[in-house]
């Protein structure tokens, strides 16, 4: 599959349909291309296809947990608030929220993001 094909179809397709943004400025793939680690909600089904190439590409999927808070701040959140991470997400609209703070008290920002309405998911970078 070449690359414009797989921007032209899914970058971090899920079962419920995030598309790329294939507009101006950074696409979704160009996001996910960065990570080095991917923090996925558990209840958004990622295309094992999109799932094989983000490790592919040497990055770490993380199941996010009920509680991102405690996430952070426990062994896996060591990895997370290390400054060389670039971290990828596919959450929910509360969670985004919640792991953006948390990554604005280590100085770390978000690059991207882009929200799904039909599937009420958003995908973003941090770094």
């Amino acid at each position: 599959m070449k690359r414009r094909q797989f921007l032209a179809g899914s970058a971090v397709a899920t079962a419920s349909g995030i598309a790329a943004s294939a507009g101006g400025g950074s696409t979704t793939l160009d996001a996910a291309s960065r990570a080095s680690v991917v923090l996925h909600d558990k209840r958004i089904t990622m295309d094992p296809a999109v799932a094989q190439r983000l490790a592919g590409n040497g990055a770490q999927i993380i199941p996010l947990t009920d509680d991102p808070v405690r996430m952070w701040r426990s062994e896996v959140g060591e990895l997370l608030k290390q400054p060389d991470t670039r971290l990828f997400g596919v959450t929910l609209w509360a969670d985004y929220l919640i792991v953006r703070g948390l990554a604005a008290e280590s100085r770390r920002h978000v690059r991207h993001e882009r929200h799904d309405a039909e599937a009420g998911t958003f995908t973003w970078l941090i770094a």
